[in-house]
């Protein structure tokens, strides 16, 4: 069994080069971090390692990324709650 990703690591990771990921990144982490399952938490990590320009293409949908699990968490990253 897989220890539950620390949200103090994932903040730390989320400093970007840019403050607009900064930005969108913690906020989607303060927000959504107690209801993610371990997976997505996983998936967050490895979302994390991607270089900051494809990441901002990712979560401005200027590209899509292969990977579906990673797919599946940008879109929950994008969505906006009305």
């Amino acid at each position: 069994m897989t220890e539950r990703l620390k949200k103090g690591y994932l903040q730390w990771r989320c400093r970007r080069g840019t403050k607009e990921l900064d930005v969108v990144l913690n906020r989607f982490l303060d927000a959504k971090y107690d209801s993610l399952a371990d997976d997505d938490l996983q998936n967050f990590d490895e979302l994390l390692n991607a270089q900051d320009t494809i990441l901002w293409y990712w979560l401005s949908g200027q590209e899509i990324p292969n990977d579906s699990s990673i797919q599946e968490l940008i879109t929950k990253i994008n969505f906006k709650e009305q």
